[in-house]
């Protein structure tokens, strides 16, 4: 019997690592090793915006209708051509379209779903996130309805019926069978966003739809037109202690019904995701893909095989877990902090220094004035006598300055006496015309005289230096007499 365990026992093992041994080599190939990316409360918060202060039933029907991007697209195709239907009308001709019920229901709300097919981006990030966790999307949405209470939003909701029930906030019509879609700005009805770096998404709507203002002017909710239900549509709800939607039987739920009948009727279960409406679309991640059953290579699988094919097999592949995100945030932080811890110390240390080369430069200055103090009394007088000589030198250089300034500035005013005179002379002339003449002859005159003077004085100058020069021959011979004796 010990053999037959034995044996046993062996067998189990080795199928076991025959069995594991696919999906260990599995995680070697780089596309299978990358993990599921989690979406984080602010991605989901800023998706979430624009719809979690919406109606309860019809925010039911946006997150399934988000979970198949490609039938949106398709069913708001077909209600732009068809816009002249009502609602109740648009939904019972399309009903051999085979398109999932939410998606039905939506067509008698063509502004969601054109908002729908427009921002597909968000649409899709939308369905990821609720396929992904469904229970994570349903918290988010009533931490941003807390955070519009906070902010004392909920009263000026006129067309809604808010009400709280273990701590879950709840949003219904007023009238029973008129849903009105409210319209309001995410920027504003939150009060404090707080994810600065991922900033709420806000619908700007086109003019051609109708809009109701509010009667007071400080509301912050608009409202389109309302909706009278006779269709199919109150046919799911949120079960928000469990954080998942409640689907019922969708053939007969054309008269209004609240979430607490909807939850607790007998044929009422948990929404499950059909592959066939999805209609090829990739999943996200490959668990959800998993799940699912789907063959197609997830978005992420196919980003990172063209990462490969671009830059070859020695591409690294991307972890995208939460663990190793972490990881690598704490690594940044850990880096920083020693940083900023260095660049203290280098900071201080280089303050050491400074305050020793001060204190080394004041006891320097302090030990030689105390040697100054105790020198003998001739360096000290030696010292006055100098600092004296240098104090009157720029003295006496300023006064012979100020001395050959003050002459210079008196043999220009002689020199320029006569020419003023001259000057004033000529501006001093008598203005009759009758007197032109004679002084004109007396100016001539004038001028002869002084030629004649000139010339005199130039006649004496000569003889001056003829004169001395015939001295200065006279006045030499003598002297030379007197070498010649010595």
């Amino acid at each position: 019997m010990n053999s037959i365990k034995q044996g046993t026992l062996i067998l189990l093992i080795a199928l076991s690592q025959l069995v594991l041994a696919p999906s260990v080599f599995a995680l070697d190939d780089p596309v299978d090793r990358i993990d599921e990316i989690q979406f984080s409360e602010a991605q989901l918060a800023q998706v979430l915006a624009p719809i979690a202060l919406y109606p309860d039933s019809l925010l039911t029907h946006i997150l399934i209708a988000s979970t198949y991007p490609l039938e949106v697209v398709q069913a708001n195709r077909w209600r732009n051509k068809y816009q002249a239907l009502e609602a109740e009308a648009a939904v019972k001709r399309a009903e051999d379209k085979g398109w999932d019920p939410s998606i039905l229901a939506l067509l008698a709300f063509p502004t969601v779903l054109e908002k729908l097919s427009d921002d597909l981006d968000w649409t899709q990030k939308l369905g990821d996130a609720f396929l992904q966790d469904e229970a994570r999307v349903l918290a988010s949405i009533q931490t941003l309805r807390q955070q519009a209470d906070n902010a004392n939003t909920f009263d000026d909701m006129d067309n809604m019926k808010v009400t709280k029930v273990n701590q879950q906030i709840i949003i219904e019509p007023v009238q029973k069978e008129i849903v009105y879609v409210p319209v309001y700005d995410t920027r504003v009805v939150y009060g404090h966003w707080r994810w600065y770096n991922y900033p709420p998404v806000y619908w700007v709507y086109p003019p051609r739809y109708p809009v109701h203002y509010p009667s007071h002017y400080s509301s912050r909710f608009y409202w389109h037109s309302g909706i009278h239900i006779s269709f199919n549509y109150y046919f799911s709800a949120f079960h928000w202690h469990k954080r998942h939607i409640v689907v019922t039987h969708h053939h007969s739920a054309n008269r209004y019904r609240s979430h607490k009948r909807i939850v607790t009727s007998s044929g009422a279960q948990r929404w499950n995701h059909k592959p066939a409406h999805r209609r090829g679309v990739a999943y996200r991640s490959t668990s959800v893909k998993q799940r699912y059953h789907s063959h197609r290579p997830s978005t992420l699988q196919t980003k990172q095989l063209r990462s490969v094919e671009r830059h070859g097999n020695s591409a690294k592949p991307k972890h995208y877990s939460t663990a190793q995100v972490k990881q690598s945030r704490e690594q940044r932080f850990s880096q920083k902090l020693a940083k900023a811890q260095h660049s203290n110390i280098n900071n201080s240390q280089h303050k050491s220094v400074k305050q020793g080369a001060k204190e080394s430069r004041q006891q320097r200055n302090n030990n030689h004035q105390r040697d100054m103090r105790h020198q003998p009394d001739k360096s000290h007088q030696q010292y006055k006598s100098t600092q004296r000589e240098r104090s009157q030198q720029p003295y006496k250089s300023t006064q012979r300055e100020r001395s050959q300034q003050q002459y210079k500035s008196t043999q220009r005013e002689k020199s320029q006496q006569p020419y003023k005179s001259t000057q004033r002379e000529k501006i001093q002339q008598p203005e009759r015309s009758k007197q032109k003449s004679k002084n004109t002859q007396q100016s001539r005159q004038r001028a002869s005289d002084q030629k004649k003077d000139y010339r005199q004085q130039q006649a004496k100058s000569q003889q001056r230096s003829q004169s001395a020069q015939a001295r200065s021959p006279q006045r030499s011979q003598p002297s030379r007499t007197k070498q010649r004796d010595h």
